[in-house]
């Protein structure tokens, strides 16, 4: 029996020297008498209150639930009461500034030492819930689109095929009249129906950018040298010189290293575009005390001073082509801007006409 004493000690102390260490909310609640025997700062965090209002008064958690919650929420906790079951529910919760907030709750009965306990952990999952959301709401606008397209579409595909038979006709009776201007038609048909196309995918993708960010932590150093190794395996290698510099081995750093990895993709996307061939196109991280820079630089043609102060700016003014004819959107600058602010980093450039481009990217430790 002392020996059973003892172990379940041991894992109590376990379970709390875990909570401590955690980001999640972790808690022991007495049934008996109502009180808890242990919650850690996170829950405290979570809920958006004071670790002693808790202590003093417990039902101030069942307060901020969602008021449409309640209800779910009173049922959970009798069930798990009552029962020796290991339960998992999501609950939402009303803060004092009407945001709402999304929990996933881990919860089993436990029968202690002295009297019968819930343990149970919380974890915050306003993030996923939210981005599960917006992909959704994405999703259908999507749908309504594609659909909107092909309707607007329809019409001009078959203006074009008409003019198209007209042309056959044409060649047939060798009137170049019909060949002229079914051309001119067809050419003006192709780049209005573009712009709009173009127009409505830019938008779209502006709006699946407001997907929010879940960081994890990430070895950067990792990720730029897999990164800059696709390039150089990939047709540029014979066109463009890639590079990384980094005196660190390692840099971890929490970040949504998909979304990240999105925008040096851009930076170097652009890079490439008005970079000339044989030319240098460089990835570099440098570890400080709080932060990490991170530049993209390259010895190209710079950019032109008049699109300098709206570089950022996420309309479709000051439209530049690549040095071989590339397409540029001007949306891309807009988005990178977006998830790096997402970051909690600050972005800018220094440019030199004829004598290249370097983007750098401070992020928080």
């Amino acid at each position: 029996m002392i020996y059973q004493q003892n172990s379940n000690v041991m894992q109590q102390d376990l379970f709390y020297q875990l909570g401590e260490k955690s980001t999640d909310g972790y808690f022991v609640y007495d049934i008996i008498d109502c009180k808890f025997l242990y919650f850690n700062t996170a829950l405290a965090s979570i809920w958006g209150l004071k670790p002693e209002d808790i202590s003093k008064s417990p039902t101030v958690l069942f307060d901020r639930v969602h008021p449409d919650d309640q209800v779910l929420v009173g049922y959970c906790f009798q069930e798990i009461s009552a029962e020796s079951i290991f339960r998992k529910y999501e609950f939402r919760l009303m803060l004092e500034n009407e945001d709402v907030k999304y929990l996933k709750m881990s919860i089993s009965q436990i029968s202690g030492v002295q009297h019968t306990t819930l343990c149970g952990i919380v974890e915050d999952i306003t993030v996923d819930r939210q981005n599960k959301i917006l992909i959704e709401m994405i999703n259908n606008r999507k749908n309504i689109a594609l659909e909107v397209l092909s309707h607007d579409l329809k019409e001009p595909f078959g203006m074009m095929k008409l003019a198209a038979s007209s042309m056959v006709n044409g060649i047939e009776d060798k009137d170049e009249t019909y060949l002229s201007e079914g051309l001119s038609f067809i050419i003006e048909m192709c780049e209005r129906n573009m712009k709009m196309v173009r127009s409505l995918i830019n938008k779209e993708f502006l709006k699946s950018s407001e997907v929010e960010i879940k960081k994890e932590r990430t070895d950067l150093v990792w990720e730029f040298r897999d990164l800059i190794r696709f390039y150089r395996r990939s047709r540029l290698k014979e066109k463009k010189n890639f590079s990384f510099n980094c005196k660190a081995d390692r840099i971890y750093i929490r970040m949504d290293s998909m979304k990240f990895l999105q925008v040096l993709n851009n930076l170097i996307s652009n890079a490439i575009k008005f970079t000339a061939d044989q030319g240098e196109i460089t990835l570099t991280a440098q570890e400080m005390e709080e932060t990490v820079l991170i530049s993209v630089a390259d010895n190209g043609c710079g950019i032109p001073v008049e699109l300098r102060s709206t570089l950022f700016d996420r309309g479709e003014q000051g439209l530049k082509r690549g040095l071989s004819g590339e397409e540029s959107h001007g949306l891309g600058m807009g988005i990178i801007k977006a998830i790096v602010d997402l970051h909690g980093g600050k972005i800018w450039f220094d440019t030199e006409i004829n004598k290249g481009t370097t983007f750098y990217i401070m992020l928080p430790k």
